[in-house]
């Protein structure tokens, strides 16, 4: 099979552990580039900047032990993206991959998460994109463990390719559990890391307020991918982002709602 073209991207930062990894995994079978922030761009989301200067700051830099082409973008992994899409190709990569992330992004963390935002962006362009993380743990070498998956899932996505407008969202279990069973395709989950707003009085009058993160628990279907990933399986949840219409509400309410033009727009 020709290498393939594949951009790849974070948003721990170009320096993160995991992206290098993600890089080691796939230079085997592919042409790698990597587009990544230059810092911690965690919980960012699909969210691009946009300064007033109308200009963004990236330079080419080399990191030990990657060949070819490094980029470090001082924005948002969707900005990262858009750079690699619009200024780097030469030509349309086949995919866009990004992670490893640091930490889970499964449930409604997708939401939040710069690391599936990345290829939000690429699925908006019409180039596959394919978003891979990690459970948190304390494991060394959890990321190279995770990477050994990697080229066969690529694989798998070329074979079997990713429809338009849906992107992949791969999580690998933590490797402190006592084993990996298998691989699982998975419905989305509805827990998440909930990060809210404290009010330490110890703070008062200094304008600064305290941030806690904590586990927003809900009953999870057994084919969801946080249970599945508690009990040992790489899950990949299949995320359509081209429409995101609540068909049933839109269908069912539709005629009480345009109701309103009776109150505000009278007919000729």
């Amino acid at each position: 099979m020709e290498k393939l073209n594949i951009v790849i991207t974070n948003d721990d930062s170009v320096y993160a552990p995991g992206i290098f990894n993600l890089y080691k995994a796939l230079s085997t079978i592919a042409n790698v580039t990597i587009v990544a922030p230059a810092t911690d761009q965690s919980c960012k989301g699909s969210g691009v900047s946009l300064p007033k200067s109308r200009t963004i700051e990236a330079e080419q830099i080399q990191l030990e032990g990657v060949e070819g082409k490094v980029w470090k973008v001082h924005g948002t992994p969707a900005d990262c993206t858009k750079f690699a899409l619009h200024y780097l190709c030469e030509k349309t990569p086949d995919l866009i991959v990004s992670g490893i992330n640091n930490g889970s992004n499964a449930g409604r963390n997708v939401l939040y998460s710069g690391t599936v935002g990345a290829v939000v962006q690429s699925t908006f362009a019409g180039v596959p994109g394919i978003a891979f993380s990690a459970m948190w743990d304390d494991t060394e070498d959890k990321f190279e463990k995770a990477g050994k998956y990697i080229p066969s899932i690529i694989k798998h996505f070329i074979d079997h390719k990713i429809p338009k407008g849906t992107l992949m969202n791969i999580n690998f279990p933590s490797q402190q559990i006592d084993g990996i069973k298998g691989f699982s395709m998975a419905k989305q989950g509805k827990s998440f890391w909930d990060l809210r707003v404290g009010s330490d009085t110890s703070l008062k009058g200094t304008k600064q307020y305290p941030l806690y993160e904590e586990w927003d628990h809900q009953d999870e279907d057994p084919n969801s991918d946080i249970h599945l990933l508690t009990e040992g399986y790489i899950t990949c949840v299949p995320i359509h982002v081209y429409d995101l219409t609540d068909h049933d509400h839109h269908d069912n309410h539709k005629s009480h709602f345009e109701k309103l033009n009776d109150l505000h727009f009278t007919k000729d």
